[in-house]
């Protein structure tokens, strides 16, 4: 099973992304911050963080750049997941931060899930 951390601070798209992933088989774990997700990033090692870019405390991009510096963090894959941050600039300095992808919110669940196991490099749960 692949464990996956979720930074997002609002609680209507935690559930919708909890309830998405969860019957797909991947473990969700939810941050509302960013110290509280790099923290649990550090000791609990996920699969693949999806990181809300505007989180209170640090931000998706601080936290990118942050576990991307580190050498018991960088090899995890991050998908940068945004309402709002969508000029070119933003996404540029995700992706320079080492991020795998950015994604625009609203998602939809098909998509999502595509791009999650395109950034594990894993196949489609057979039907």
């Amino acid at each position: 099973m692949y464990r996956i951390l979720i930074a997002e601070d609002d609680v209507m798209m935690q559930r919708v992304l909890k309830d998405t992933l969860k019957p797909e088989g991947f473990e969700v774990m939810l941050h509302a911050d960013g110290e509280s997700a790099l923290a649990a990033a550090a000791q609990d090692k996920p699969d693949l963080i999806v990181l809300d870019m505007n989180l209170p405390g640090l931000s998706g991009l601080e936290v990118c750049r942050k576990l991307k510096a580190e050498a018991s963090t960088r090899h995890i894959p991050v998908l940068v997941l945004t309402g709002e941050a969508r000029e070119t600039d933003m996404r540029v300095a995700s992706l320079d931060a080492g991020a795998e992808d950015y994604l625009f919110k609203p998602l939809g669940g098909k998509a999502l899930l595509a791009r999650i196991r395109a950034a594990l490099k894993i196949a489609v749960k057979p039907v």
